[in-house]
């Protein structure tokens, strides 16, 4: 199918109920963090921590009354229920951070962006002193701590003012920035997870709770640690936006607790009579002042009083402040993604997660057609991506390679030569061996790049058709494509990996039972298509590796890289949306051949390689140890050949547009799995059916089109039989 006419394709929605959906129109959002800072600048010097401190009486005593302490975790059982229900949950972190804009640490605790905090995460108490009620939240900074003798992160100094949460948590009290607010569940113990900030129950593992702004921000001595130190830590006190709001966290019939209004209470402010800087009188035990340099820093007027059982007093709990921003309050819960008229469904923001609008528990986009809610509550949002026309891939193209070269890092000790081969410009780099081992060969490997010519590409069932056919086959669901769990499988900080997947062929993953791979026998004609292709370039690489070792008298590892060619048994294709990317990695699995090829279709990528350091490459000349990097453009194949590269070298590939597809063939050796129905079943998929071996490809000259035309009626379209070679690669332009 011509590109440039795919069908429209409309999402489909469906949930369980057939419940209708309303999409709540966007509230006003506020000034960039940029924007706002100017502003903040140009008001009069009044700052908002004055008019707060102004509008509290000065130098007088209030009387203290005791709060009552957070109840310390313990049996969930014994935990009342919430009073209600969380407007977004999830039991994976990942997940709501790929479906929220205000809180997106997969690790860490808080948010920031532009210098500016925008959310955070309490997953327990930081201090004896933490605090977490219906409109108001205390707890630490954060950060700067260090593991101790025991493997717990204790503090071993003061905390400084250049620390990152600091520095974004203060930014956010002068803006009046929103920062939502996320609870979740710390392990107390094996496989038992809970928070003490609450004394309710958490079904989930992370919930969110609403928008906040800072109020405070203070210095305070923190309790006595294990090792029996205590050094300054930075605090922090939050209060809710929305007043009138209901809070869900609190226990069932408690729903007031907790609740006060503006003006209600004041929290009294004393001058010191040392430093004379103002203090709040924040703990019930007395005044002191919390400014950090003063001598009489955390000085209570009692000497008994014991800085571990300190306790907030209730005029600074319960005290409430005006909020003052420019900023609107955004969306706690986002709207569901739908495509504009300009976009093609795999633009960045559509591999991120969505709410489920029936059981609003965060979704991953798992699947390259749509989101399947997790949760198992039915709902599905079906929005596979429109084909992109070649002309935008040409777009991509330009613009990601410039003025560069096509090969933009090559290591001085990497040896290379350029060929033409049946309509392929070629170009091989010969990878050296590990230092310590050049005295038994200088080479283990080699990298071989195939660029086809214009006209490999545009003929008829030529490369630009077979991206076609790969899009239309994602598209109607014939190749499945979906993202796997990178690490922490199963648990709550499972990650997926950035590209979606489908493998056909004998199992290539060897870690984990795959039950997903499908056998040539059934596989779409795209797939064969790109496996044929690749077994040629495959064996043309091989063949040319070996004959110029041979010519130039190299020094090579012949049982890292032998002069035979095996034929591939599996393939691996890779999906990619705008922004994805496979980091350094290699393909070392002991039960793979010493070839390995892919075949890229659709928008540009970076290719990299890098030595490890394991393998003594300590020295190299490009950025963070590159050796070799090259631009991958559109029906670009890559051969290795060796299989010492995968010992001494990782690679990473960054794609740099919408939409690309990596299909890589690899070859699976039967004797090494251990298991014989899945040795016998990696044999039986990895079989290529007879009718796929008489349509092998065999190049791009006329007498090999010619050939491939007259096997049989299923080559697709007409053969162009004016194709010849084009000029040599000046080796000089590498």
């Amino acid at each position: 199918m011509d590109a440039n006419n795919t069908p429209p394709v409309e999402p489909v929605l469906s949930q369980a109920n057939n419940t209708s959906q309303k999409r709540k129109a966007p509230k006003a959002q506020g000034a960039g963090p940029a924007q706002k800072k100017q502003r903040a600048q140009a008001r009069p010097r009044r700052t908002r921590a004055q008019a707060r401190t102004e509008a509290a009486p000065n130098n007088t005593i209030h009387s203290y009354f005791a709060t009552s302490a957070a109840p310390t975790a313990g049996d969930e059982t014994t935990l009342s229920n919430p009073a209600g229900t969380p407007p977004i949950s999830s039991n994976i972190r990942a997940a709501l951070c790929d479906s929220i804009d205000y809180w997106k640490a997969h690790q860490g605790g808080i948010q920031s962006c532009s210098n500016v905090a925008t959310g955070m995460l309490l997953n327990g108490k930081t201090t004896p002193r933490d605090v977490l009620q219906a409109q108001v939240i205390i707890t630490t900074v954060g950060g700067g701590l260090k593991t101790g003798p025991d493997g717990k992160h204790i503090r071993t100094e003061d905390q400084k003012e250049d620390c990152k949460n600091y520095i974004v948590l203060k930014n956010a009290m002068e803006l009046g920035h929103p920062i939502g607010i996320v609870v979740g569940k710390q392990a107390q113990e094996k496989h038992h997870y809970a928070n003490n900030l609450l004394d309710i129950k958490l079904e989930n593992h992370f919930n969110v709770l609403d928008f906040f702004f800072i109020t405070d921000i203070w210095s305070e001595k923190q309790p006595t640690q294990q090792d029996g130190t205590s050094f300054m830590h930075f605090a922090v006190r939050l209060q809710r936006i929305d007043l009138n709001a209901k809070s869900w966290w609190v226990p069932k019939g408690n729903e007031r607790r907790g609740m006060h209004s503006i003006g209600e209470q004041q929290c009294c402010v004393i001058t010191c009579q040392q430093c004379q800087v103002p203090s709040k009188a924040i703990f019930k035990e007395g005044w002191c002042c919390l400014q950090k340099t003063c001598p009489e820093f955390f000085r209570f007027a009692s000497p008994n009083v014991d800085i571990n059982t300190l306790q907030y007093n209730d005029n600074f709990l319960n005290m409430r402040t005006e909020w003052i921003s420019d900023f609107g309050v955004p969306d706690l819960v986002p709207g569901l993604l739908l495509p504009g008229l300009d976009e093609y469904g795999s633009e960045a923001k559509f591999k991120r997660g969505i709410i489920c609008p029936v059981c609003r528990f965060a979704i991953r986009r798992v699947s390259w057609e749509g989101w399947v809610c997790e949760q198992g509550c039915g709902f599905k949002l079906m929005l596979p991506p429109k084909d992109v026309p070649m002309a935008l891939v040409h777009r991509e193209t330009k613009k990601a390679m410039g003025r560069k070269a096509k090969f933009t890092e090559v290591d001085a000790r990497i040896r290379h030569t350029s060929h033409v081969v049946e309509g392929y410009e070629v170009t091989t780099f010969y990878l050296p061996n590990a230092p310590q081992d050049l005295h038994e060969a200088e080479f283990i490997g080699s990298v071989t790049v195939l660029r086809p010519t214009q006209s490999t590409l545009e003929r008829k069932g030529g490369l630009n058709d077979l991206f076609n056919e790969l899009q239309q086959a994602t598209r109607t669901g014939e190749v499945k494509l979906q993202r796997n769990p990178a690490f922490c499988r199963g648990s709550h900080m499972e990650e997926l990996t950035s590209h979606f997947s489908c493998n056909m062929g004998a199992d290539y993953k060897f870690g984990v039972v795959v039950e997903t791979s499908n056998g040539f026998e059934t596989a779409p004609d795209p797939v064969m298509k790109a496996l044929s292709r690749l077994t040629w370039g495959g064996a043309a690489a091989v063949k040319l590796t070996a004959e110029y070792a041979a010519q130039n008298n190299l020094s090579f590892d012949s049982a890292s890289m032998p002069n035979e060619f095996i034929d591939f048994n599996e393939q691996l294709m890779l999906g990619y949306f705008e922004g994805s990317q496979i980091s350094f990695h290699d393909d070392g699995e002991k039960e793979l051949g010493p070839t390995v090829a892919t075949l890229s279709l659709g928008s540009p990528s970076t290719m990299r390689f890098r030595g490890k350091k394991k393998a003594g490459f300590e020295s190299t000349s490009g950025a963070g140890g590159v050796m070799l990097s090259f631009c991958l453009e559109h029906g670009d194949i890559v051969i290795m050949h060796g299989t010492k590269i995968h010992k001494h070298y990782e690679h990473a590939v960054t794609a740099s547009g919408i939409r690309r597809y990596a299909l890589t063939c690899r070859y699976i050796r039967p004797e090494m799995i251990p298991d014989p129905a899945r040795r016998e079943k990696a044999i039986v998929n990895g079989r290529v059916p007879t009718f796929w071996q008489k349509q092998a490809y065999k190049g791009e000259s006329p007498e090999a089109l010619a050939s491939q035309a007259h096997d049989a009626d299923a080559v697709p379209g007409a053969v162009d039989a004016s194709l010849v070679n084009g000029d040599a690669i000046d080796a000089e332009n590498i």
